[in-house]
């Protein structure tokens, strides 16, 4: 497993490749230079073996020539001349093919000439013994057959063919020294090659080792900062949940104050006033009636006074919400909206079990989605449910305007990002279904009292509080 290991390493490494290919090659290139010098020792062999065994055929065929001449000479019967006339013109032929062999050799030319004349002037000699015999000088042919001269050239012959054969014999030894030799170099210098391929192997193995070290170090390291990335994030997560929450809270609770001194502070001053106006009213029965239709513009700006303190005061904190619950509050707002924006306002509210943050929650949320429709949807029919489903409450605001994509909502549009916070806020979750022309669906789900579902969405998911939640398909009954 450990080579293994080297090996799956090695291959990694950016050296790994072009010197395994480096190495590659000087073997190959080795190898080649090898088997192209053995195959060179081996035709010189093959060459020098050729031209000893055709030196051999000449000397059979010589002797052939001769046996046959003699066979000739002492039968008189012509089929004795057929081997002797053969073997004469086999002999031209051997030593034209020694001419051509032993041409690769110029160092052996001087050889191979005396070779040639030796052997041509024996079959001069065959041949003229022949002649003779046939033109009837039968003491003539004799005479010459009786003499040495024959002998002696048979044995010229002889002495050199034995004496070519030495060399042959000399060279193909020193050929198969050569060859061996060429085999020994190229086998060392393979494993050569392959001992230094094994260390270059080892070498960038170990380089190869050392990188995955450091790059598994850098890879811890970076796991622990990020890790430690994660836990800072969480506690700044819930450091700015939690003021987000104590921002909520108190923007709450100054409209709450701010609601109840414009209630007692304006409000006893705006109805001092009024009181003020209707006694001095009273005793100006008998005035002109230009001071008496003042009178009566004031009694009325003083009436509308009160009512924009009262609607001021119900948006800073809606009373009905504590006074009349959130079935009424939620009609209220509805009806309030249809009469100002001149929308079809459908409602289908029922009184739900929450506690008062849940409650200010689903009613902030139906008010702000109200507002919305109001300034962007351009919608001419909305739709409020409020239900109790479960263990849960669940709100939802649909209307039949313009829509928008969830994906690419503006940054500054804070409506949407303070809705999810508000609804995550108390443990619930908010989802926002629209698209372009097919109006825009907002729904939320509530816990009732009691502990919060398993499957509710923590508050401090910051991403998951400004992100935009939306679907990727509007239901089939929008627009």
């Amino acid at each position: 497993m450990s080579f293994l290991r080297t090996l799956e390493t090695a291959r990694r490494s950016r050296f790994a490749a072009p010197v395994a290919l480096l190495l590659g090659l000087a073997v190959l290139l080795t190898n080649e230079i090898g088997h192209q010098r053995a195959l060179a020792v081996i035709a010189s062999r093959e060459a020098l073996l050729e031209a000893r065994v055709e030196v051999s055929l000449l000397m059979r065929e010589v002797i052939a020539a001769e046996s046959g001449q003699r066979g000739y000479l002492l039968t008189a019967r012509p089929e004795y001349k057929e081997p002797y006339t053969r073997a004469a013109a086999q002999v031209q032929g051997q030593l034209a093919r020694l001419a051509q062999i032993y041409s690769a050799w110029p160092d052996r030319s001087a050889d191979v000439k005396k070779l040639d004349e030796l052997t041509r002037q024996r079959m001069s000699e065959l041949e003229t013994t022949v002649k003779m015999f046939e033109g009837a000088h039968t003491e003539g042919w004799r005479e010459v057959m009786l003499t040495d001269i024959g002998r002696e050239t048979m044995l010229a012959i002889e002495g050199q063919a034995r004496s070519m054969a030495r060399v042959e014999t000399a060279r193909i030894d020193d050929s198969r020294e050569l060859l061996t030799e060429t085999l020994l170099f190229s086998r060392i210098g393979i494993a050569a090659l392959v001992v230094l391929s094994l260390a270059a192997l080892l070498l960038y193995a170990r380089q190869a080792r050392r990188l995955d070290d450091e790059r598994l170090e850098r890879a811890a390291q970076l796991r622990f900062e990020r890790d430690r990335l994660e836990v800072e994030v969480e506690r700044r997560t819930r450091e700015i949940t939690q003021i987000a929450n104590h921002l909520q809270t108190a923007r709450e609770d100054e409209r709450s104050s701010l609601a109840r001194e414009l209630h007692d502070e304006l409000g006893g001053l705006l109805t001092a006033a009024k009181l003020d106006v209707a006694r001095m009213r009273s005793r100006l029965a008998a005035a002109p009636p230009e001071v008496l239709e003042r009178m009566t513009h004031l009694v009325k700006t003083l009436d509308d006074g009160i009512a924009l303190k009262r609607r001021i005061i119900e948006d800073l904190r809606p009373s009905s919400l504590s006074n009349l619950g959130l079935k009424a509050a939620l009609e209220i707002l509805c009806t309030e909206f249809a009469e100002r924006s001149e929308l079809v306002v459908e409602t289908e509210v029922e009184e739900l079990a929450l506690d008062d943050a849940g409650k200010l929650t689903a009613y902030r949320l139906v008010q702000e989605a109200l507002t919305n429709v109001a300034k962007y949807a351009r919608a001419a029919t909305v739709n409020v449910s409020v239900k109790t489903r479960g263990a849960w409450a669940e709100i939802d605001v649909r209307d039949d305007g313009v829509g928008f994509d969830p994906g690419a909502a503006r940054a500054a549009a804070h409506g949407l990002a303070g809705m999810r916070f508000r609804v995550q806020s108390s443990q619930g979750e908010l989802k926002i279904r629209s698209r372009p022309g097919h109006g825009t669906i907002i729904q939320a789900r509530l816990p009732l009292k009691g502990p919060a579902p398993a499957t509710a969405e923590a508050p401090g998911d910051v991403a998951a509080l400004l992100g935009p939640g939306a679907y990727p398909q509007p239901p089939a009954n929008v627009g």
